[in-house]
């Protein structure tokens, strides 16, 4: 049931009819799970077991861990939590990642083995929920929050249809505290709701989908094009992937804000940063936080010197590239992106005490060099992990750097400029001025009226079905 069809909005509209009918807090929180459960079931029926077994592991991890009176027993519980949890993650998606690499080694090395390869049904959102799941044993570990007594609290936390399939990823210590008692939806709420969806389902299903229609026919053969088609093919990659994913988190923010409940920005303008260190604050931020206070942190950080610094950085940039997909794509792209924040670490601490560094860095002409320079390098990974073959991602990185060659054929239609253009306008207008848009200063009657119709004219004239959002299969 994707989000931007007629179907989900259905769903949606009883959904919420029928819980803000209800007056009992466990009967309005056993409901919304419940319809959460059938939201994903919708995809497949045995996606609900994939869902069960991390929750019941990491509803009795989390009383465990409360209730140990040692250290080692908790540490015990915390282990088997975090082992459960990332051994269901593996074995759904990187099975098949290992099984056909291993099987390849052993033809390099000369043995005989059969063609074969595992292939399992990757449940949606598996990696959003592991994460969850893994962020509120740890925080009960760490006592940051106290271990939920009821297990439909907990099942609701983890299942919450808004964020289930595709995030942000949600932290228990965020989220819980909103759930003491149901929290009452205020109009402002409603208003700050339909503003979210509607820029989700703009993001999605005007922009991100046609995007896809002129950029993926040239991915798959780039040896067809010139280099200028690579280069807008790449733009609009770069588009519509942003506007795929955070239109996701836009909609997942506004459907929350209609049930009371307040889920974390996921973006926050990454195409308007000076480096590749900001970049990773203003993209995916529910990702790249957990990685940082979870991973990172819990490596060394930046507590043990220099190297163990550069090592941990590569080490946790490098498993998030693997969370996003199992490939070499997606690590390698990891691992580049580790270099970037070592480089750019490294060159921070080498201009500490410089006499006018500070000031050479605020100058505009630098800012404009060090912008273009960030979003080539980030454009220069997404091409790494939107490639068919190595030699297509070849062709794409010299047209990009502008050694491609002007034989093949030319076809950018109109259009694409100007949905690029839309996502430029954006950056530059809300995200300089820090106004996310002129309509949030109307006042209230007015904004939601412009609210509803823009609504309307999306599921009257849309298309009725979309392409699946991108991060599905993370």
């Amino acid at each position: 049931m994707n989000f931007a069809t007629r179907a989900f909005f259905l769903f949606l509209l009883v959904v919420l009819l029928v819980y803000h009918s209800l007056r009992q807090r466990q009967h309005k929180y056993l409901f919304l799970l419940l319809a959460s459960w059938f939201f994903y079931a919708s995809w497949n029926p045995w996606f609900i077991g994939v869902l069960l077994v991390p929750t019941l592991i990491d509803y009795t991890a989390g009383l465990l861990i409360e209730q140990a009176t040692t250290l080692p027993r908790k540490r015990l519980w915390l282990t088997l939590s975090i082992v459960g949890n990332l051994g269901l993650l593996g074995v759904f998606k990187y099975t098949g990642f290992l099984v056909d690499n291993g099987l390849s080694l052993i033809r390099c090395l000369g043995g005989q083995v059969p063609s074969w390869t595992v292939e399992l049904i990757l449940p949606l959102g598996i990696s959003f929920h592991t994460f969850q799941g893994i962020s509120y044993t740890i925080d009960v570990y760490r006592g940051k929050i106290r271990a939920v007594p009821r297990f439909v609290d907990f099942a609701l936390f983890v299942a919450f249809f808004p964020q289930l399939v595709a995030g942000p990823i949600v932290r228990a210590v965020e989220f819980l505290p909103q759930m003491t008692e149901p929290p009452p939806v205020s109009g402002t709420q409603v208003i700050e709701g339909l503003h979210w969806f509607v820029l989700g389902l703009f993001k999605k299903v005007l922009i991100a989908d046609r995007l896809a229609e002129f950029m993926d026919p040239i991915f798959q053969q780039p040896e067809l094009y010139d280099a200028a088609t690579l280069r807008w093919a790449i733009l609009a990659w770069a588009a519509r992937i942003y506007c795929d994913f955070s239109g996701y988190s836009d909609l997942a923010v506004g459907c929350a804000k209609w049930f009371g409940f307040e889920l974390p920005l996921n973006f926050n303008f990454p195409y308007l940063s000076e480096s590749i260190t900001e970049f990773w604050k203003r993209w995916h931020i529910s990702l790249s936080t957990w990685m940082r206070d979870y991973l990172y942190i819990s490596l060394g950080g930046s507590r043990q010197g220099v190297l163990r610094t550069c090592a941990n950085l590569l080490a946790t940039m490098t498993l998030c590239g693997l969370w996003h997909g199992a490939s070499w794509n997606y690590v390698l792209w990891g691992f580049y992106n580790g270099v970037l924040l070592v480089v750019h670490r490294l060159y921070d601490h080498a201009l500490e005490g410089v006499p006018q560094s500070t000031v050479v860095r605020r100058h505009l002409v630098y800012r404009l060099f060090a912008w273009a320079c960030t979003f080539t390098l980030v454009a220069t990974g997404l091409i790494v992990v939107r490639a068919q073959t190595w030699n297509g991602c070849w062709l794409m990185e010299k047209a990009l750097l502008g050694l491609g060659t002007s034989e093949g054929l030319r076809m950018v239609p109109l259009w694409v400029p100007l949905l690029i253009g839309l996502v430029v306008v954006g950056h530059l207008y809300s995200g300089l001025k820090n106004v996310r848009c002129q309509l949030l200063l109307w006042p209230e009657f007015p904004r939601a009226a412009v609210y509803v119709m823009a609504l309307a004219l999306i599921v009257v004239f849309g298309p009725g079905s979309t392409k699946a959002f991108i991060y599905f299969q993370f």
